[in-house]
């Protein structure tokens, strides 16, 4: 690998439908659905830590979906 002096750059955030409109229990939830319920992808989709998602899950009562 080839490493510089320059700082990784931030990670991208997707925009899952129209972000201005949709509060954080629905972005939550979108982000999980495109993710298949995965927290450390809708995690990376939404440029928080899998433990900030399990934590927002909790908050607003979401349940993971079993495949």
């Amino acid at each position: 690998p080839v490493y510089s002096d320059q700082a990784l750059p931030a990670p991208v955030r997707v925009a899952l439908v129209s972000d201005a409109k949709m509060t954080d229990r629905e972005r939550l939830i979108a982000a999980m659905e495109r993710s298949g319920w995965v927290q450390a992808k809708a995690a990376r989709l939404l440029g928080l830590t899998p433990r900030q998602i399990g934590y927002a899950l909790r908050k607003y009562g979401i349940e993971i979906k079993c495949l």
